[in-house]
């Protein structure tokens, strides 16, 4: 399980305090408030697109 949902999950679903969830992970208070704000799991996403390899014009060769 991702550390967020598993935070997410010890706040809204078993009820426990942010300080009982940092007791219990090590992250910092401040971690876990972001963590509870950030709907969503992040994903990779790619910045640009790759440019094609250099030896592809000789390859055929």
């Amino acid at each position: 399980m991702n550390e967020k949902e598993q935070i997410r999950r010890a706040y809204y679903i078993e009820g426990k305090s942010i300080r009982q969830i940092q007791r219990e992970t090590g992250h910092h208070r401040e971690t876990i408030r972001k963590a509870l704000a950030d709907g969503s799991v992040p994903q990779y996403t790619r910045k640009r697109s790759r440019p094609s390899p250099v030896l592809d014009p000789v390859k055929p060769i």
